[in-house]
Parts: C-alpha cells; sequence; structure tokens
C-alpha cells in the first residue's frame, strides 16, 4: 500500500469521532453539510536523500473540515480546527511523525460569503526515515 495511503487512513482513524473519511474528490454539495464533514485526502509524497543508504519520506496530506456555517459561528470553529491541527504536531502515527500543520485556508472568506458554508483546510506533513 502507498505510504501516504497509509498515513491518511490512519489520520482519519485518529479523527474517528468527527466521522472522518479518506476521499479523492471531496466535493459536497451544502444540504451535505449540515453536520460537519472532515475528509483526509492524500496529497503528496516527497523523498529526500539522507545518504547513500538512507532517505527520508515527506508525506503530506490535507483535512477538510466543510459545514455549513456564517460568521457567527467562525471563532468556536476556528478555535476546534486549530485544537485538532496541533493535536497532530509531532505525534507519530504508521512510523512516521508529523513535523509541520499548516492551515491553507484556516477559513475560506469566500465560501462562507457567497455559500454560507464553512472551509478549512489543514495539511500535515509525515516524515518518514528509511
Amino acid at each position: 500500500m502507498s505510504e501516504v495511503l497509509k498515513i491518511a487512513e490512519v489520520v482519519a482513524a485518529e479523527l474517528a469521532e468527527y466521522h472522518a473519511e479518506v476521499v479523492f474528490f471531496p466535493e459536497f454539495e451544502l444540504r451535505e453539510l449540515d453536520e460537519m464533514r472532515v475528509v483526509v485526502v492524500p496529497l503528496a509524497t516527497e523523498y529526500k536523500t539522507l545518504s547513500r543508504a538512507a532517505h527520508e519520506e515527506l508525506l503530506k496530506v490535507q483535512i477538510g473540515f466543510l459545514k455549513r456555517g456564517c460568521e457567527d459561528n467562525l471563532p468556536e470553529l476556528l478555535r476546534l480546527v486549530e485544537g485538532l491541527g496541533l493535536g497532530f504536531l509531532n505525534k507519530k502515527l504508521a512510523g512516521a511523525t508529523c513535523v509541520c500543520v499548516a492551515y491553507n485556508p484556516i477559513y475560506s472568506p469566500e465560501h462562507l460569503r457567497e455559500r454560507g458554508q464553512f472551509t478549512s483546510v489543514i495539511e500535515l506533513t509525515f516524515k518518514l526515515i528509511r
């Protein structure tokens, strides 16, 4: 199995209380977002040489948070997303360590204004040394 897919599945399992699922094409209708949807998407794999005999793999996954919402809900949703993201920093999953947590975007003003939808994306980078 692909290492980045394995990490995505383990991240989704860590977020089981939010019913997180691994999704390859995350597209949803607003009517499907009354409850928070949490999706995990395998994003990228990068290899770096450490020596002739060793390399590191940087595995990146994105976690998307989608929910029908309005500006009044923003502080609560931002606290939730930031807390969940930071919970992964330095965490070891499937033999890899989370070395970076980035929020991009922490929320989308366009989605909130135009669709009434809270959209936030966390990008996690895991390091695996072989």
